[in-house]
């Protein structure tokens, strides 16, 4: 009997962290008051993944971003540090593998946006691509994304990071 129960309450348990683990509030870390990220949709077609997020500088003034990169490498400091995402399935895609766009940029590009302003109260749109994402996969676990601006001291030690971003699929 206590075999039987044990067990019971072990499915139980287990099914009740599940279903905790997928209703996980949409949590942003931005790493400067300034500055503030809203996930506008993150949809699927297929095994391609697109993260639209509206970026947006709530500051006093005009900030220039040095690049929002998907793959960073310094040879001045001898480091590499990439963006990086992972679905909730644990499988992790590597940054320097988005696509990034900006705003209205006719095209994608790899790596990184180059640089780019965000004026004082207009929103700027930051759209991700990531390929390969299994359609099994409902969510963006965590997204790791290295923004580079100084007059906001954000850089690959101070990255922006998402959690729990559901992914919508047609």
């Amino acid at each position: 009997m206590k075999k039987i129960l044990l067990t019971l309450m072990a499915i139980f348990a287990f099914g009740l962290q599940n279903v905790c683990a997928q209703d996980a509030p949409l949590k942003i870390v931005t790493n400067n008051p300034d500055f503030t990220i809203k996930v506008k949709r993150c949809a699927a077609s297929g095994k391609t993944v697109v993260l639209d997020l509206i970026l947006n500088n709530v500051g006093t003034n005009d900030v220039d971003v040095y690049r929002i990169a998907g793959g960073y490498y310094s040879s001045i400091i001898g480091y590499k540090e990439n963006s990086e995402a992972y679905d909730d399935e644990g499988n992790m895609y590597q940054g320097r593998n988005f696509k990034v766009k900006i705003a209205n940029r006719p095209e994608y590009s790899y790596e990184e946006t180059g640089k780019f302003s965000i004026p004082v109260g207009v929103p700027m749109r930051l759209s991700i691509q990531i390929d390969g994402v299994p359609q099994s996969a409902e969510s963006i676990a965590r997204l790791k994304l290295i923004v580079t601006c100084s007059a906001w001291g954000l850089d690959c030690e101070k990255p922006v990071r998402i959690s729990n971003i559901p992914i919508a699929r047609d």
